[in-house]
């Protein structure tokens, strides 16, 4: 494991940020050896170009010798941006003693315009990156490989949704390590893909109720599924919530009115050899398909809701990782 000492992008200006100095007592960074991948090589099991990419390790302060981790994948906004949920989260994990690990999955890839190079890479890239964060995490001799989750957020939260299936994991993870729990926030959830409720590890899903870019009805149909097959899944919904309302630097709604969103009404399901169709057509989506959609909104803080949300994962991991 490689100890990086200087790298671009968003985890070098959080070196030296000095709000982010005040909350933890060490902090670490190291290389990701991860891969860049289509999605339909993905869900083929196939491998990619590798990938360094960076991740910042923060202590907490207090705790046990060994330390419970929390891994983090930023939004498609990506890591770099003040008053972003993937500043706040270390902040609100390092306080009962957790540490977390942001993965910056762009800088490395050259994707450096937020948030228009997001679509140059699947969510299901980002799952081989969780899975090789683990890798790199886990050989830290003061982090407990028992106690390690991941959370993500909008693209970073499906990435770490869909880590928790045991296919994927079979495909590209380690089979000796693995992750406590899985939680999400604002996920994209409308792809069903095959073999979707074998998972391993319980799943917490947070999501505004009102979020129009990834709505929230199939993380609803995809929390049922789970819950008839015997697995361990919770969803919490905040009323009235958009996306990103964890995210301060959204005082005021963004939105996109012309903007187009595929996402907002278009269910998927993954075919053969690796196809993403659209449930209605059984085709490939295309750009005249009924479910393509314009306007929603990209980002509204709600503190009630954030504050909430942070209460509800603080309450998640202390039972999950025993604390009191």
């Amino acid at each position: 494991m490689k100890l990086v000492s200087a790298f671009t992008g968003a985890l070098l200006a959080s070196l030296i940020c000095g709000s982010a100095e005040a909350q933890i007592a060490r902090e670490a960074f190291y290389s990701i050896p991860s891969e860049t991948v289509s999605a339909a090589d993905f869900l083929m099991g196939k491998k990619g170009t590798p990938v360094a990419l960076a991740g910042q390790l923060r202590f907490a302060k207090s705790g046990p010798a060994k330390q419970p981790l929390v891994i983090l994948l930023h939004s498609a906004s990506g890591p770099i941006t003040d008053g972003a949920p993937y500043e706040e989260w270390p902040r609100v994990l390092n306080e009962i003693g957790i540490a977390t690990f942001a993965v910056d999955s762009y800088a490395g890839r050259g994707l450096v315009n937020y948030p228009s190079d997001a679509g140059k890479i699947s969510f299901l890239t980002r799952i081989i990156d969780a899975y090789t964060a683990l890798d790199v995490a886990a050989k830290d001799p003061r982090i407990d490989t028992s106690r390690i989750a991941v959370m993500g957020f909008s693209q970073g939260a499906s990435a770490a949704l869909y880590s928790d299936m045991a296919r994927f994991q079979k495909m590209y993870g380690s089979p000796d390590l693995h992750f406590a729990a899985h939680i999400s926030a604002y996920a994209v959830c409308n792809t069903r893909f095959q073999d979707e409720e074998n998972v391993t590890a319980p799943i917490l899903m947070l999501h505004g109720a009102a979020d129009d870019l990834t709505p929230i009805a199939p993380c609803r149909d995809y929390a049922e599924r789970l819950s008839k097959a015997g697995k361990s899944v919770r969803i919490i919904e905040y009323p009235d919530a958009y996306h990103q309302f964890d995210a301060p630097m959204y005082r005021t709604a963004v939105k996109f009115e012309q903007a187009p969103n595929s996402v907002r009404q278009c269910r998927l399901e993954e075919g053969e050899n690796g196809a993403i169709l659209n449930v209605e057509t059984k085709k490939p989506l295309g750009p005249s398909d009924s479910c393509y959609k314009k306007g929603f909104t990209g980002g509204y803080y709600q503190e009630a809701a954030a504050n909430k949300s942070h209460d509800d994962v603080k309450a998640f991991l202390k039972e999950l990782f025993h604390f009191q």
